[in-house]
């Protein structure tokens, strides 16, 4: 089975995922896997304690390989397979392409700044905010810590003194009652149909990544523009009565061929 049915752990390590409504469990879940590595964290690429450590690994592996082949022969593919800022300026933060170590150890600085927050220990990934640009954007992991404290980080904070800034109001009513970890309906009911639904554009969505990491960047944008189809499904579906929700099941290609094959024969 390519994904097993949530809760699960990710590979490699403890860490556990659940599928949760919004609530005090699902912040601890993802305070959990944000959370940054304490100072002289060692590398591990097995049974890690923090992502950070993992992505440690993953460079400390880098500079091996170099060390060991050269860098010419470890980042020997064409340039043209790689996706860069040129083709992809949707989100905060930088996107380019990894053609040497430099570029590779720059791209997985940006991915912990943007979970964990700077390697001088602030709240802060390096980056404005998108939606306030007079704001610096806030690292994942605090910004989850703004929303369990119910206070925003404005200039001056730091992971010691918390968040002083204005307040953050979060609706309880406006959290869908979906039943955690959802599993799937039975066949032949309007839920099925719509998890039926959302399960195939989230495989289309897997595969068109695939193609964009594999050498046709061009497929990036149409994983994009995939991922809003998927939140509009996911929206709808848990709309039905019954606490109804995704199950993040995979739909391989031929059966979804099958599947769109039959919806456009009724």
């Amino acid at each position: 089975q390519m994904l097993p049915p949530h809760p699960r752990k990710l590979p490699h390590g403890d860490l556990e995922v659940s599928l949760v409504p919004f609530g005090a469990e699902a912040l601890e879940m993802f305070l959990r896997l944000e959370q940054p590595a304490p100072p002289g964290a060692p590398p591990e690429d097995d049974d890690y304690e923090t992502i950070g450590q993992f992505y440690a690994a993953i460079e400390q592996g880098l500079r091996h390989l170099c060390e060991t082949l050269g860098e010419k022969e470890v980042f020997c593919g064409d340039p043209a397979r790689q996706v860069s800022g040129a083709r992809f300026r949707h989100t905060t933060g930088s996107l380019f392409a990894v053609d040497d170590l430099e570029s590779a150890l720059g791209a997985l600085k940006e991915i912990v700044e943007q979970g964990e927050g700077n390697a001088r220990g602030e709240v802060w990934d390096g980056d404005q905010d998108v939606l306030h640009p007079e704001r610096d954007e806030v690292a994942h992991y605090y910004r989850f810590q703004e929303l369990k404290l119910g206070r925003r980080y404005q200039r001056g904070d730091t992971p010691k003194t918390g968040p002083t800034g204005e307040k953050v109001g979060v609706d309880p009513d406006g959290v869908l009652p979906m039943t955690p970890n959802p599993r799937p309906a039975e066949p032949g009911t309007a839920v099925r149909a719509a998890q039926d639904l959302f399960d195939t554009t989230y495989s289309t969505l897997l595969n068109l990544l695939e193609q964009a990491f594999n050498g046709d960047p061009k497929r990036l944008t149409d994983a994009t523009r995939t991922m809003f189809t998927l939140r509009a499904h996911a929206q709808a579906l848990m709309a039905l009565p019954g606490g109804a929700g995704p199950t993040f099941t995979y739909v391989p290609r031929e059966a979804r061929s099958a599947s769109m094959a039959k919806e456009g024969a009724a």
